[in-house]
This record gives structure tokens, sequence and C-alpha cells, in this order.
């Protein structure tokens, strides 16, 4: 029987940079840059500063949030009252993206 092996927690989560996940991280502080350097001012630093808390704020209460928001923007948001062709499996929400559970 083979032994349980610990795992670094940094290993299993996704990567992050400055504690926000690592593409949104880049995207805010590349879009911060621009509109710094186009505006010639650094006005809008507090704004990058305030968009990567908030990123922060949210990869440190769910890290996996926009690994399963992609997952889920995948799937349709439509309502089909009467029964049709597309009426199957594969058009419907898994079960916990608000498909199937009581209003």
């Amino acid at each position: 029987m083979r032994e349980p092996t610990k795992v670094s927690r940094g290993l299993s989560l996704p990567r992050q940079m400055g504690g926000a996940d690592r593409g949104l991280a880049i995207a805010n502080g590349t879009l911060t840059l621009l509109l710094c350097y186009t505006s010639m001012t650094f006005a809008f630093l507090p704004v990058g500063f305030i968009i990567h808390w908030v990123l922060r704020w949210k990869s440190s209460r769910d890290p996996w949030w926009r690994d399963v928001m992609l997952v889920y923007n995948h799937y349709p948001d439509i309502h089909e009252p009467i029964p049709s062709g597309k009426f199957s499996a594969r058009f419907k929400r898994p079960y916990g993206f608000d498909q199937d559970l009581p209003c």
C-alpha cells in the first residue's frame, strides 16, 4: 500500500501573482500602465491598485473562481418553456449552476 504524500498548498492552487489570478493580474497591470502612460499622469494608479485588491480578495475567498466561471460561461442561459428539439442534456447547465434548483 502506498503511503500518502504531502503536497505543498502552492502546487495545488492556480497560478497567482500578488495574491490574484496571474492572467488577470497581468492584464490589470498592463492596462493600468497603459492608462498612466497615455494620460501622462499617475491618476490611474490607485484605480489599478483597487482592482488588484478586489481580484486578490476574490482569489483569497475562492482560488478557483475564475476557472469555475470559465466553465459556467460555456453553458447557455436559455429558458425553454416548451420542450423542443434542443431540450437535451447537452444544452442544460450542470447541477449547481442554477439548473434544477428551486427558486
